[in-house]
């Protein structure tokens, strides 16, 4: 019993030493749909920073390019790609440089794999907003199609917040070497644009609420650890 007992503090004081100590500097790249209203994969890619700070327990930052690509077609009827009498087709195209501090939790035997959440604001790098808005109206001489494209661009926001949370799977190459898989969920509480907004004159009934994605999305990368 006291053999056991002395097994098992030691393995907690290696473990406790192991992330207070350990510091984790990575670099990532991949892609991401919206799980609602996707046009393209949403490039991505970054660098991570985390340093030991208690059992298990790590706390950094990222740093990350991420892209954002949107189709949003409401039409009467729910009739798609312009078929209907009357709707609105809004494209929106836009990249964000997002700076994120970042919790992270490490799971299982050798800490290999690690559950985080972060949390950042991100800095507009350009992008296109598009509307097409088109109608039928009735007339003494017959039905009249209204059909117009405006660009919006003008509208993206310069700055949004992101919140993320996933997971990463270190997998060793090497000493202080590790192949990295990352599944990242983001959520973006505001919107990326102006356009169509309750506060937008031009919004018609088939206007989306809000441009506010949730992207999913895949990471691959290496990095490099303190400790083996």
């Amino acid at each position: 019993m006291k053999s056991t007992l002395l097994a098992l503090l030691l393995s907690f004081s290696v473990l406790k030493g192991y992330s207070q100590k350990n510091t984790i500097i990575g670099l990532f790249g991949g892609g991401g749909v919206a799980t609602a209203n996707n046009y393209d994969i949403g490039l991505s890619g970054g660098l991570d920073y985390a340093k030991g700070v208690a059992l298990r327990s790590f706390f950094g930052a990222e740093v990350f390019y991420q892209q954002f690509s949107l189709l949003y077609d409401n039409e009467a009827n729910s009739a798609r790609h312009a078929t209907g009498y009357a709707g609105e087709i809004t494209r929106h195209s836009s990249a964000y440089f997002f700076i994120a501090p970042k919790f992270r939790y490490c799971a299982g035997r050798k800490q290999n794999i690690h559950i985080y959440l972060n949390a950042g604001i991100g800095m507009g790098m350009g992008g296109y907003d598009s509307v097409r808005k088109f109608n039928t109206i009735s007339t003494p001489n017959g039905y009249l199609r209204t059909d117009t494209t405006l660009d919006m661009s003008e509208n993206i926001n310069s700055m949004v917040m992101r919140i993320g949370v996933g997971c990463t799977q270190y997998l060793p190459i090497g000493n202080h070497w590790r192949f990295t898989l990352t599944e990242d969920i983001g959520f973006i509480p505001g919107s990326l644009t102006k356009t169509s907004d309750f506060t937008d004159v031009t919004r018609t009934n088939y206007s989306p609420a809000k441009v506010n994605p949730t992207y999913f999305s895949i990471r691959i990368g290496i990095s490099h650890t303190k400790f083996p």
